[in-house]
């Protein structure tokens, strides 16, 4: 099974903290990494795994959440 490297999940709560409390308009962009292939290494995949879980978290105290696709965006928060 894949192991995330240690820190990574204090680090996360670290920067979701820090956009929950930021006191002004805070803009963040980020890949979105669950629509394309599964990656052939292990490595990749905890990678995608983890920015995928790093996106929800972040998004979960969002305000706004728009992904944008060959230049059209969808609101999705």
């Amino acid at each position: 099974a894949p192991t995330v490297p240690a820190g990574v999940g204090a680090r996360v709560a670290e920067l979701v903290d820090a956009v929950a409390a930021a006191p002004g308009r805070v803009v963040l962009v980020s890949a979105e990494v669950g629509l394309g292939v599964v990656p052939a290494t292990r490595s990749g995949r905890v990678f995608r795994d983890e920015l995928g879980a790093l996106n929800a978290a972040l998004a979960a105290v969002a305000d706004e959440v728009v992904l944008l696709v060959a230049g059209l965006t969808l609101r999705l928060k």
